[in-house]
């Protein structure tokens, strides 16, 4: 049994994968497998895992029909042999001491920590001059999210033995637009702390994900229409945060800031007719009201507030609009929230 089992999804995956791959191979420990899922690609990424995979006995080849990177994932779940489980992309890359790094932080682990790291979008990264990990208990994961690690499932170690125990604790594979990491880990955090109580976060405090911005295809580059799923991945996460774990509301204030900006973005990619009654929908659900009465009772700003408040589609699609482009508008939004905040 290796110590690591490395999730690696593929798909029309021909121009970064061998980098993504030899970033494994350059590991400073190498305990791991590397599950090379190759997910119907059309075109030569299955062929080209299986020659990747010829050269080393830790590299292993799943070829399977066409399900999307959920469904990959999964696959990736089921064929898994290691005590631990690790995600990464086919176009991003482990730094050299990426699984030293974990390893360490396992020694150092109390029952119920789930380990997580920083990503960064530089190639070399140093050792920070601080301490190189950081606890937070349940009650500070709102002021872990600052972070930014949050979504992410490539930023957490997962056990395997949960996993297999807790079969419904899977991607949804109905979900194809990039957004199944926070459902899963919301999920995983549930049956975690429900075993340990006590448990919380070990942060490695040095990036051990190198995030490539350069994919223009990535999902991340898209239009993102709302969906069903978003705002119910951003209420399974508030209902968490501030009930189960008791994360307190002055640091609930970037989440639901980024929880707006996230639903804003989605009426802003909703530009066709057929895509208003989703709009409708949720400005009218009573999840959504839940979560703005909250920001007015602990007084959390945002810019996108009032217009959510009042039910402005129209105004929330330009705020999202400055938001991606000059931002005076958004900022202005921001400021007036702000001022009213202070007035009352």
């Amino acid at each position: 049994m290796p110590l690591f089992s490395v999730i690696i999804p593929v798909y029309r995956g021909e121009a970064f994968l061998k980098g993504c791959v030899d970033s494994l191979l350059a590991q400073t420990m190498g305990d791991f497998e590397a599950l090379l899922i190759d997910d119907g690609s059309p075109d030569g990424s299955g062929a080209l895992c299986d020659a990747l995979a010829a050269g080393d006995s830790r590299l292993r080849v799943i070829h399977k029909p066409n399900g999307g990177v959920t469904s990959a994932r999964n696959r990736g779940i089921q064929e898994a042999r290691g005590r631990w489980i690790l995600f990464l992309d086919q176009d991003d890359r482990f730094y050299p001491h990426t699984l030293a790094s974990i390893s360490e932080a396992l020694k150092l682990a109390r029952p119920g920590e789930l380990i997580t790291w920083p990503f960064s979008t530089w190639k070399e990264v140093h050792a920070p001059d601080t301490e190189p990990f950081t606890r937070f208990s349940l009650s500070e994961l709102g002021r872990f999210y600052a972070w930014g690690t949050t979504h992410y499932v490539w930023t957490k170690l997962f056990d395997r033995e949960l996993l297999t125990a807790h079969p419904e604790i899977r991607f949804d594979e109905s979900i194809q637009d990039g957004t199944d990491d926070l459902p899963f880990c919301n999920l995983y955090c549930e049956q975690l702390f429900a075993d340990a109580p006590a448990g919380g976060l070990l942060l490695i405090n040095m990036a051990a994900y190198y995030y490539e911005t350069g994919n223009e295809a990535s999902v991340s580059n898209r239009l993102q229409p709302l969906q069903p799923w978003h705002l119910t991945m951003f209420w399974d996460l508030f209902r968490d945060y501030t009930g189960r774990y008791g994360v307190p509301p002055r640091d609930m204030r970037l989440i639901l800031r980024q929880c707006l900006q996230t639903l804003a973005y989605g009426i802003y990619s909703c530009q066709t007719p057929e895509q208003q009654p989703a709009v409708r929908a949720l400005l009218r659900d009573p999840r959504l009201r839940e979560m703005l009465q909250y920001m007015k009772r602990h007084h959390l700003d945002s810019p996108f507030y009032i217009a959510f408040r009042m039910r402005l589609p129209g105004v929330i699609r330009r705020l999202s609009a400055s938001s991606q482009a000059d931002r005076r508008l958004l900022d202005r939004a921001d400021h007036l929230d702000r001022l009213l905040r202070r007035c009352k």
